[in-house]
């Protein structure tokens, strides 16, 4: 990581940071965080330094990307959170450590005791109602190009799809199926690891990896497909030193990572009855440069679809939903703000991380339709 004395102050990260943006609050940018930790260094961190260096980012990386020294937020905050023990990093961990059991009984107690659900549920009850709500009701059908002749590849359904959205998993390999992909047989992946790597939890991200690892090669190394942005991402920063120096392995990896709407930019689209007459696309943090998922929403929906605000953060992303909920919603509302202005009631708000989608979903008004691109096809 960049050493933060490196930090000239010249503001670049302000000009991206979604917190910055959402709030005005130039205590809560890179920037600032740099500064405070150039002057703690070697000193002890007061409570309320700490929480504004390691609690208040959402990991977007945005400001990377646009700093002229290559310095990271993220990366500055996960190694302040790995060395403590503040409370908001062991809920996390507790969180992050038992999704199978804690999402679908934080579910179960949102819908029927709302009143008992404990912390840190109960600031996420609605978004727990929304998530394991219903599917809605498509509107468009895909009939894929069959491009393959066998080829094993797996599917890497992420956190989410696992333990709450079964539906996407179901979806995500019919469509496999009709390219003429074979699901290669193996065992579960886990957790990609970028959550624990934002938590902190650098161990427990270093064995996701080496789990994740074991499995594919188990399998075969066969083609590793995704449907969520940050998932993703999270699989492409896997290094070489995950792999333990084998360049050929990790270079086939690499290679072998596919977002699922990439294969698809081929296929016909029928569109079905009650489509929308408007669609906005919202473009993931960690959306790759190419942005397939965006591709194939444009591809789908065609003259309904609203131009896309490339440059708006939902608020989901580090611990800020247990660290800091209602920053994390204030960013979240900015972000629909944002998507919704040049939109009429009925109108549809598509992503293409799963991530994203929770949040959505858990802010939209009633006039409004948040989904992943998966919910929209038969």
């Amino acid at each position: 990581m960049a050493d933060s004395k490196k930090c000239v102050q010249c503001g670049k990260c302000l000009e991206v940071c979604p917190l910055f943006k959402a709030t005005g609050r130039e205590e809560l940018t890179p920037r600032a965080k740099f500064f405070l930790e150039s002057l703690a260094t070697g000193k002890e961190v007061s409570e309320k330094d700490f929480k504004m260096l390691a609690s208040l980012c959402l990991s977007c990386g945005r400001c990377e990307k646009n700093c002229p020294q290559n310095m990271s937020g993220p990366e500055l905050v996960s190694k302040l959170r790995a060395g403590s023990k503040k409370i908001t990093r062991s809920c996390w961990d507790l969180w992050l450590k038992n999704p199978g059991q804690l999402w679908p009984m934080a579910a179960a107690f949102s819908r029927f005791l709302p009143e008992f659900l404990p912390e840190p549920f109960g600031s996420s009850r609605k978004r727990m109602q929304a998530l394991f709500s219903a599917s809605p009701e498509p509107w468009a059908k895909l009939y894929p190009q069959v491009k393959f002749e066998k080829r094993k590849a797996m599917l890497f359904k992420g956190c989410v799809a696992r333990f709450a959205r079964q539906d996407w998993t179901d979806k995500a390999e019919q469509l496999m199926d009709s390219m003429g992909l074979v699901r290669a047989e193996g065992g579960e992946f886990c957790c990609c690891g970028s959550s624990y790597g934002s938590a902190g939890l650098l161990d427990r991200q270093a064995d996701s990896r080496a789990e994740n690892i074991e499995v594919w090669k188990d399998a075969g190394c066969p083609l590793l497909i995704t449907f969520c942005a940050s998932c993703l991402k999270g699989l492409q920063e896997y290094s070489l030193e995950d792999f333990a120096g084998d360049k050929e392995m990790y270079d086939h990896w690499q290679s072998s990572l596919t977002p699922l709407s990439s294969l698809l930019l081929d296929a016909e689209v029928r569109i079905l009855a009650d489509s929308p007459e408007q669609v906005a696309y919202h473009r993931p943090c960690h959306a790759p440069e190419d942005d397939t998922d965006g591709q194939l929403v444009n591809l789908i929906a065609e003259d309904c679809m609203l131009p896309v605000q490339g440059d708006v953060c939902c608020g989901f992303g580090g611990i800020m939903q247990l660290g800091a909920p209602e920053l994390s919603k204030e960013v979240g509302e900015s972000c629909l703000s944002r998507l919704t202005e040049p939109m009429e009631p009925g109108g549809q708000i598509v992503s293409g991380c799963s991530a994203c989608v929770i949040q959505l979903v858990t802010l939209v008004k009633d006039d409004y339709f948040a989904a992943h691109w998966l919910d929209i096809l038969k």
